[in-house]
């Protein structure tokens, strides 16, 4: 099971590439800004393309089945850390 942490700015970051094998993710959020994670390099921190909103200081999500591309963004710099298991871990 892959742990490791992505930096994400105010520019939209992939933080997870396509994998058939994905099963599930969860993302921490310990920075001090909220991150905002998307299906596509569109996400925003507001407007019609408002990410799913992982709230700072230690802020979590975890979903299954996505087994697609991943992005963030926030407004400011923040550290998030990305725990992946896929099949045949």
């Amino acid at each position: 099971m892959p742990v490791f942490t992505v930096d994400v700015g105010t520019t939209p970051k992939r933080i997870l590439s396509a994998n058939p094998k994905r099963i599930a993710f969860m993302i921490i959020n310990d920075s001090g800004y909220d991150v905002y994670v998307g299906f596509n390099k569109d996400v925003a921190t507001s407007g019609v393309n408002k990410g799913v909103v992982i709230a700072a200081n230690g802020g979590c999500w975890a979903y299954e089945y996505h087994k697609g591309e991943l992005w963030a963004v926030a407004p400011g710099s923040a550290e998030i850390t990305i725990v992946e298991s896929t099949e045949g871990e």
